[in-house]
């Protein structure tokens, strides 16, 4: 995983950090908020997998009674850590940080949390399944997943490729040049659609309850998965 590690740390070495703020209701939507959203009403013990430098795993701190970050990138788990410890000493004792690979085995015990946050990561992984059955490991028996993945089939992807354009789903431009450093497609490795994400989530012991998508007007336009970039879906362990 070195590689990956020193990849992800370059991307992200001069990262400056800023707290987060989650706007679960508007009408043009992130996929944090659209997280936020399926997260009411859920409590416990959260863990947010590939947390980045912490910024909305730390915006959680009052709807949760212990919160739990890894991410594959040292320097961002450092940033996370100095963030918590200087600008939120209060929830030191409730928030933890740490290095640690969904390519591995997750440095948990089976079902240690209620709710488990991947947003934007799975498509990241490289064993896919590995990394859903890690999930579902830690999750207790009737807690919940939320994970948000890139949609291929989101409308503008299938009508590009019909001109010879790959989807663009984690980068801002097709560039090779930016690609050569920051991965081929922001090292976007795997792509998704509703029924293919359902069908990976109940073979690894989950039930789909709950779909939503972000982005420009995704209040208006998230009625259908096709017309929105990301989906963001709340899974019950079954």
């Amino acid at each position: 995983m070195n590689r990956l590690d020193a990849l992800y740390d370059r991307k992200y070495q001069n990262e400056v950090w800023r707290p987060h703020i989650s706007h679960p209701d508007a009408l043009s939507t992130t996929r944090f908020d659209d997280a936020s959203r399926l997260l009411r009403g859920e409590s416990g013990r959260v863990l947010d997998v590939g947390c980045g430098a912490g910024q909305y795993l730390i915006s959680l701190a009052d709807r949760f009674d212990a919160l739990e970050g890894i991410d594959l990138s040292p320097v961002r788990i450092q940033l996370a850590t100095s963030a918590l410890q200087q600008r939120y000493p209060e929830h030191s004792g409730r928030i933890q940080f740490q290095v640690a690979s969904l390519d591995e085995r997750l440095p948990y015990e089976d079902g240690a949390f209620d709710v488990v946050i991947a947003s934007a990561v799975i498509e990241h992984v490289v064993n896919l399944f590995h990394a859903t059955d890690e999930i579902a490991r830690v999750t207790r028996t009737g807690g919940c997943v939320v994970i948000t993945v890139p949609n291929v089939c989101y409308l503008k992807h299938p009508l590009g490729m019909l001109f010879g354009r790959l989807p663009l789903t984690g980068t801002p431009t097709r560039d090779m040049a930016y690609w050569r450093e920051h991965g081929w497609d922001g090292e976007h490795l795997h792509y998704f659609s509703k029924r293919a994400l359902t069908e990976l989530l109940q073979q690894a012991g989950f039930t789909p309850e709950a779909w939503t998508g972000d982005g420009r007007l995704a209040k208006l336009r998230r009625w259908h998965t096709n017309l929105v970039g990301n989906l963001t879906v709340r899974a019950r362990k079954r």
